[in-house]
């Protein structure tokens, strides 16, 4: 090989060894701040205090994900995180690419779990219920909710069993056992005495919750534990955070 051309190669060999250098070092470096900077982020919308943990994990290269313009992979996972109507909740958020400017960006691939302990699930029975149910509980793989009655001129305790699913982005409960003072009923019984009261509950018909979230975001599941919790799935529009109307709460109907 002439001089002149392994030269060349020695050069080009050098240059490609300061860009991987010069690679890691970005790498490195996003790596080192762009966490602190989104706990920030996520700390000043949720209100929380300075000792709060919040974990922000960065999959993939995030340099590579720099240069399309944003955060690459991110998954944000805050436990105990103060959600709205009194619900606190385990939350994760995950994004395939979040924009440097959500308000202008779009999101891609992106979704959130809230998981919901056994001693917190009465505010989500509320919202799943539509306020009918004053009481739950997860048991069996089914939500087991309640409340009073007015029966034969008496409040007796009722209990129902229900399946929970997921369709469209609306809710759908199935009924599979009533239960009042005891005795076993079925839906037509306690619907004879109590009129519409108990609708939302005993009516295997989708239950709309999209005025109770944002317009940008869609619910796509509910599951139940073992040990009582409730998780809450729903993926987000790739414009939720940039369009006004996304960020606002959704309507039924």
């Amino acid at each position: 090989m002439a001089k002149g051309t392994s030269s060349w190669w020695k050069k080009l060999l050098g240059v490609l060894i300061a860009l991987a250098v010069l690679a890691g070092a970005a790498e490195f470096g996003f790596r080192m701040f762009l966490p602190g900077l989104i706990e920030g982020a996520v700390r000043s919308q949720l209100g929380l205090s300075g000792d709060h943990p919040v974990d922000v994990e960065l999959g993939g290269s995030a340099l590579l994900h720099a240069v399309q313009g944003g955060v690459g992979d991110v998954t944000v996972s805050v436990p105990a995180a103060p959600l709205t109507d009194g619900i606190v909740a385990d939350a994760e958020v995950h994004a395939g690419l979040v924009p440097f400017n959500p308000l202008t960006g779009e999101i891609r691939d992106g979704s959130l779990r809230f998981t919901v302990p056994q001693d917190q699930i009465g505010p989500v029975v509320s919202l799943l219920t539509k306020g009918v149910a004053t009481t739950g509980e997860v048991r069996d793989g089914d939500l087991l909710v309640g409340r009073s009655i007015p029966f034969l001129g008496q409040e007796i305790p009722l209990t129902i069993a229900l399946g929970v699913g997921v369709a469209n982005g609306d809710v759908v409960l199935t009924p599979k056992q009533v239960s009042a003072a005891g005795l076993d009923l079925t839906s037509e019984q306690i619907a004879q005495a109590t009129g519409t009261l108990l609708d939302p509950v005993l009516r295997p018909e989708p239950i709309c919750v999209r005025d109770q979230l944002p317009a940008g975001v869609t619910l796509t599941g509910v599951e139940f534990s073992s040990t009582g919790s409730i998780t809450v799935s729903a993926d987000l529009a790739p414009t939720a955070v940039s369009d006004p109307k996304l960020r606002a709460k959704g309507v039924c109907g």
